[in-house]
């Protein structure tokens, strides 16, 4: 037969053709010399050829044939550096002939067994047998003899197939591992999230081996709202990258992406799932792979790859762009993350500069206005607060603010400047207290949204007459406890100062009452926010006015002379005992003063 001619591969009767000289065709891409070490596989069809003096030699795809060096008895390496050499058809059948002493005359039949694998055919072992074996008599010693020799080639080849699979199934787990490697570096490298993406695709595209790709990532909180935005592209056009219309009807494709499947398309011009085919054409576009970058089962967008040609995916190379699409999708997520981190780096440096200034408006030292002893605690439950308490000295009167602004953080922070820098402001030019609430509400109802507003209790005390006159504008009542002389304090010592009117910023009508008590000496009068009330332990139970008249009782029972000072941290110390490690849901603010 000639080199070119088809060689007939017979088994138990079956004919089957292959073509000679490439069997599998170009697409097929690995070859028989791929596989290739020591050259055992060569060496063993020519120890088989001289042990049955019948002409055996391995062929490659491309129609050449491999020959041992090292059979030949010089035990060197062939042109090539290997222990094996590639010479033509027409050598290597010509020196398997020579091998076992026959002449080539045309009187033999070529037989070929292939030599096939998951990628293809690699080669064949190619024999010649006399032409009358299949015309013999079944029982014929010399026809089972060459059947015999038959079967062992198929056997041979099927065990040379199966060390190839596995070096296949190796090689591409190296690939694969190689590339997860790669893309590890390449993400510890990336800088911004984009060079990230960038170096992904370039990655997933090389080992893929696609001549097109893109990556598209949704942004923050849009996930279902809006469609993912191409970040990355490669080999695509302008008019592609800003059609933002699916391929599919619906995004079908992009739906089975997004719930963790690895979507192939063999020919996208063809595919009845792709509708918008002239835009395909148009592209030059034929298959795609398809994979939605997923990081903990949250969707972060989609990577796909484009080929010009036709291209069957293997299951390998999804599982690979999976496992990219993976890699890639924790790492936007994590770049996000730092940039979110960096963000409420620079937020948190903002509000230490905010507390800080908000500390600042705090009186720096408490004021001195015999006879009278005052003690203050101010603890925000964030950085931020929304209470506030003030000194005024007002013509060598003594007054007292204390307030506390609906909710937490920089609302109220700005909020609660605000409300005292106006009672700070109308207090300083006007006598009568009720008057200055009520033009702060005024000015509060106006600047102010409906859910915007804040309580406060303001008191002036006259150091002459030890007169108290005070009004309040929707604040917890202070207490005023009396300390008898001759005897212990008691619960019916403890009184509370009720003037009250409505809560600062709701109604610019609000008219506010003012109290009068005549203080004695030894009274403490004790000022707090709802913090002080509301605080609770890990029951669920409140601090309660009740605990904080009992333990003002008990100081007071125990240490009669308790300075301000002693009181306040007192009734903070019960707080704490009572909250313990339950955390403090509200600010607490205590201001405390005693009359000597």
């Amino acid at each position: 037969m000639t080199d070119r001619a088809a060689v007939a591969v017979r088994f138990d009767g079956d004919v089957f053709a292959v073509p000679e000289g490439g069997a599998g065709g170009p697409g097929w891409g690995a070859r028989m010399s791929d596989f290739l070490t020591d050259g055992s596989v060569a060496a063993l069809c020519d120890e088989l050829a001289r042990l049955t003096s019948i002409p055996i030699w391995l062929r490659d795809q491309s129609g050449e044939v491999i020959i041992p060096v090292w059979s030949d008895g010089d035990g060197g390496a062939g042109s090539n550096g290997h222990p094996w050499s590639i010479v033509s058809d027409a050598a290597g059948r010509r020196r398997a002939f020579e091998l076992v002493g026959q002449r080539d005359d045309g009187s033999q039949e070529s037989y070929a067994v292939p030599l096939r694998i998951s990628t293809g055919v690699l080669g064949s072992i190619v024999t010649c047998l006399p032409k009358p074996v299949f015309s013999g008599s079944p029982g014929d010693a010399q026809t089972t003899r060459l059947q015999s020799l038959r079967r062992s080639l198929l056997l041979l080849a099927s065990s040379v197939c199966d060390v190839c699979e596995a070096q296949i199934a190796l090689r591409r787990r190296v690939r694969d591992l190689d590339a997860l490697y790669r893309l590890s570096s390449l993400l510890t490298a990336a800088g911004s999230v984009d060079d990230l993406i960038q170096s992904a695709l370039d990655l997933a595209m090389q080992v893929i081996g696609a001549e097109a790709g893109s990556v598209s990532v949704y942004e923050d909180g849009h996930l279902g709202k809006r469609d993912p935005v191409a970040r990355a592209l490669r080999g695509l056009s302008p008019a592609w990258a800003a059609d933002t219309r699916p391929l599919t009807a619906g995004g079908h494709l992009r739906e089975l992406a997004l719930r963790g499947e690895v979507v192939s398309v063999h020919d996208m011009v063809t595919d009845p799932r792709i509708v918008d085919k002239q835009r395909v054409e148009a592209e030059g576009l034929r298959s795609m792979l398809l994979a939605g970058l997923l990081d903990q089962g949250r969707p972060v967008g989609l990577i796909r790859l484009y080929t010009r040609g036709l291209r069957h995916f293997t299951q390998a190379e999804g599982e690979l762009l999976k496992a990219i699409a993976e890699h890639l999708a924790s790492a936007v997520t994590k770049a996000r993350l730092r940039r979110m981190r960096q963000d409420d780096e620079r937020i948190q440096q903002q509000v230490r500069l905010a507390a800080d200034v908000q500390r600042r408006m705090l009186p720096r030292s408490l004021p001195r206005v015999k006879p009278f002893d005052v003690g203050a605690h101010y603890a925000p439950s964030f950085e931020l607060g929304g209470d506030f308490y003030d000194f005024l000295e007002l013509g060598g009167h003594l007054g007292i603010l204390i307030g506390d602004v609906m909710g937490k953080g920089f609302p109220a922070a700005l909020l609660m400047s605000a409300v005292r820098a106006s009672l700070r402001a109308h207090a300083q030019d006007q006598y009568h207290i009720d008057e200055v609430l009520s033009r702060v509400n005024k000015a509060l109802c106006r600047d102010t949204l409906d859910n915007e507003f804040a309580t406060c209790w303001y008191g002036v005390a006259d150091p002459h007459t030890l007169r108290l006159t005070y009004c309040g504008a929707g604040h917890d009542w202070p207490l005023l406890v009396r300390v008898p002389e001759g005897r212990p304090v008691e619960d019916k010592d403890v009184l509370r100062l009720t003037a009250d009117g409505m809560a600062l910023g709701i109604d610019p009508t609000q008219k506010y009452p003012k109290g009068m008590v005549q203080l004695q000496h030894g009274d403490v009068l004790i000022t707090f926010t709802d913090g002080l009330h509301d605080a609770t332990n890990f029951e669920g139970k409140r601090f309660g006015g009740t605990r904080l008249r009992r333990s003002l009782v008990e100081l007071l029972v125990a240490e009669p002379g308790a300075s301000a000072s002693r009181i306040t941290d007192s009734v903070i110390a019960q707080v704490r005992q009572h909250s313990g490690l339950s955390g403090r849901n509200d600010d607490i603010t205590v201001v405390v003063m005693r009359v000597l």
